[in-house]
């Protein structure tokens, strides 16, 4: 019966379940990871990861990145834009940009592609499979892994005609559109199209102006990727990306009741052009790849200071503070690697890196005697192997051993006479202890990865500050992965402790400007240790061809020890920002009629800092999801039809915070408050959809 093909995929997908083919009684798919080197499956690899499906994506009816992070265990992310573009796995990550050069601790990946510190293009156009790898990534991404790496697959071309149709219509005006469509030409070029489109008025109401879309989301991609054999044994593929997100920026409110007063909204807006190509040659002994990216982007973020408008009080001030981005990036690749058909032999990969960047900054704020502008170019070159190989008296077991040695360069000036150039090596690997037997793996590692040190470029920051190290982190981390009850089942569970040396730490300062003004600036010094250590389980279950239910559960303990923060205080322990106790998602399908799916899910976070500089506390939070879908027969064959809640109770919780000052001119900018951005509230709407 349908039900059943249809409850199973569910079951497959949705779960991110994978293993090796079993005699078992259930079938299994695997879904390989390919985010790392080893290229195995989930099941296999010997890590924590997470890895969130097409279907998955699809019953969360959701159109960006920051929308599917919460399904992960011990991952966290941050707003202060129009998206949650800052990422935050096992309590590491940044949380905003203004105009500090940026160095993510959490790598984002588009298809090879990367693209960290660009969030706000994670459109999920066209995904295949969303990959979230935690803990340090070193010998893959360097000095982009200190934490973990989101790497995003996309679909590429196929043999057969396919591809995928939906529309979306919501409350806030929303309204959604995404196309595909791969196929081969007689010539055997491989090719496929995708495009997509995304609006809505957003959740913030602006009294002053009578408006509802002063947050708004406005987005828009398009993505074409090709392949083709130019011999039997040599392909080249590529693709071009281009995303255009011109989103509003109205986030923030003197009285934190998620309606703003502004006379100015800001926007937070990125275009960006995102090119790769990869020349792949196989031999007798394996293959060599080449492979190179360039991006192109250019960002306006900016925002309304005072939150309110001329005549709002006589102790008022007015300014606006703005920043322009133009980042170039480069990157060139060469992989070889064995091959891999062999099971007992020993298998390799090696290859060199070479990536530049060129980030240009233009900053226009209304108390700032004229416009502040930096160039900052960061170069990094890295050699780096990885080596797999069994162990023969111990059946079943195996060792993998990975380095990267990474010279990384920054070169750094601006219109204030600030100049600096760092230059350092870094080295980081890992050495893992696998054992796999039938629907059973059982892992063991211990990982060093890297972050490049920097600078804090305002010229008001004490000497002392002025310049900040580079961070190294020891991991060590256990797992166990079994399949159960004929395979009806799927657990994972990890167990972490990580050691921080010279930990990395987002601080600010502020400086009162005429009028009342409050300005901020971000410094980042280190702390002398940092320690993350925690558990993660995932557990996926089809309790009976109607039923399958999962749970993901993350516990987290993050903490740091001697800081001395902007302000004189000194911290002799802290909990880190972003790193709730515990987080997770429960979710459970239901084929409640023949033909008709229902999807309930629960997606929580233990109650955490906002920031490492103030102590303001995030509220836990649990959000409500469901939907129901329906598939067509007959004529429309292919085609479904989808009614979905977000956010059921319609909840309050929040996706930044600070504190420590105050913005009210009507308590004379004296007493310090807390100030909150919304998370998005209850949304409700249909979705009908069509893939071949």
């Amino acid at each position: 019966m349908k039900y059943n093909v249809l409850a199973h995929a569910i079951f497959l997908s949705s779960m991110s379940v994978s293993a090796l083919a079993a005699d078992d009684s259930q079938p299994v798919e695997v879904i390989n990871v390919y985010g790392d080197y080893s290229q195995l499956s989930l099941e296999q690899i010997a890590q924590s990861a997470t890895i969130i499906s097409a279907d998955a994506v699809q019953q969360r009816h959701v159109n960006h990145l920051d929308g599917v992070l919460n399904m992960a265990p011990n991952v966290n992310f941050s707003a202060g834009a129009s998206r949650g573009k800052y990422i935050q796995i096992r309590g590491i990550g940044e949380r905003s940009q203004f105009s500090e050069p940026l160095n993510p601790s959490v790598g984002l990946v588009l298809d090879g592609m990367d693209v960290s510190g660009l969030g706000g293009i994670a459109t999920l156009l066209d995904v295949a499979q969303v990959e979230i790898l935690r803990g340090p990534q070193a010998t893959v991404f360097g000095t982009s892994g200190l934490a973990g790496v989101v790497n995003i697959v996309s679909n590429g071309p196929t043999d057969t005609p396919s591809g995928s149709f939906s529309l979306k219509a919501a409350t806030q005006d929303t309204f959604a559109f995404n196309g595909a469509y791969g196929v081969r030409l007689d010539n055997g070029v491989g090719l496929r199209a995708a495009v997509a489109q995304n609006t809505s008025d957003g959740f913030v109401k602006n009294a002053h102006l009578g408006r509802e879309d002063t947050n708004n989301i406005d987005e828009t991609s398009v993505r074409l990727r090709g392949d083709v054999a130019l011999t039997d044994t040599l392909t080249l593929d590529a693709q071009i990306l281009h995303v255009d997100a011109q989103n509003g920026y109205d986030a923030f409110s003197l009285d934190n009741d998620n309606v703003t007063l502004s006379d100015e909204p800001g926007v937070d807006d990125t275009e960006a052009t995102v090119m790769g190509f990869g020349l792949t040659q196989i031999t007798d002994w394996g293959q060599w790849r080449v492979q190179g990216s360039a991006t192109r982007s250019n960002s306006t973020y900016g925002y309304d200071e005072d939150w309110t408008f001329v005549g709002f009080h006589p102790w008022e001030y007015s300014s606006t503070d703005y920043y322009f981005r133009e980042r170039d990036t480069d990157a060139l690749e060469f992989q070889a690697r064995s091959s891999q058909t062999a099971n007992n032999a020993i298998q390799w990969v090696g290859g060199l890196l070479h990536k530049q960047s060129t980030d240009y900054l233009v900053r226009e704020y209304t108390y700032a005697d004229s416009d502040f502008t930096s160039q900052y170019d960061p170069t990094s070159t890295a050699i780096y192997g990885q080596i797999t190989y069994p162990l023969d008296k111990l059946p079943g077991m195996s060792m993998e051993a990975g380095v990267r040695v990474e010279q990384h360069e920054i070169d750094y000036m601006d219109n204030t006479g600030f100049a600096q150039v760092n230059d350092e090596t870094l080295v980081g690997g890992k050495v893992a202890l696998s054992y796999r037997q039938a629907a059973h793996t059982v892992y063991a590692f211990v990982a060093r990865g890297y972050k490049a040190g920097g600078f804090n470029a305002d010229e008001r920051v004490p000497d002392a500050q002025r310049i900040y190290e580079a961070e190294y982190n020891w991991h060590y981390e256990a797992g166990v992965k079994s399949r159960f009850a004929d395979n009806a089942g799927n657990l994972r569970l990890a167990l972490f402790y990580m050691t921080r040396e010279n930990t990395h730490v987002s601080d600010f300062a502020t400086f009162a400007q005429d009028g009342g003004a409050v300005e901020f600036i971000d410094i980042v010094d280190n702390a002398d240790t940092g320690i993350n250590q925690g558990v993660e389980a995932e557990l996926a279950w089809q309790l009976s061809e109607r039923v399958d239910v999962g749970v993901n559960l993350g516990y987290l303990d993050a903490t740091f020890k001697g800081f001395t923060r902007s302000d004189g205080l000194t911290v002799a322990k802290q909990d880190q920002a972003q790193a709730p106790t515990f987080s997770g998602q429960a979710f459970i399908n239901t084929v409640i009629a023949d033909n008709v799916l229902w999807h309930v899910s629960l997606e929580a976070k233990s109650a955490h800092r906002f920031s490492d500089g103030h102590d303001e506390i995030n509220p836990g939070f649990g959000l409500l999801n469901t939907s129901i879908t329906v598939p067509l027969s007959g004529d429309f064959d292919g085609w479904t039809v989808s009614a979905f809640v977000n956010n059921v109770t319609d909840k309050v919780y929040y996706v930044r915070g600070f504190g420590g000052f105050s913005n009210d001119p009507r308590d004379y900018y004296e007493t310090p408050e807390p100030y909150v951005q919304f998370g998005y509230g209850r949304q409700s709407g249909v979705q009908v959809s069509y893939a071949f």
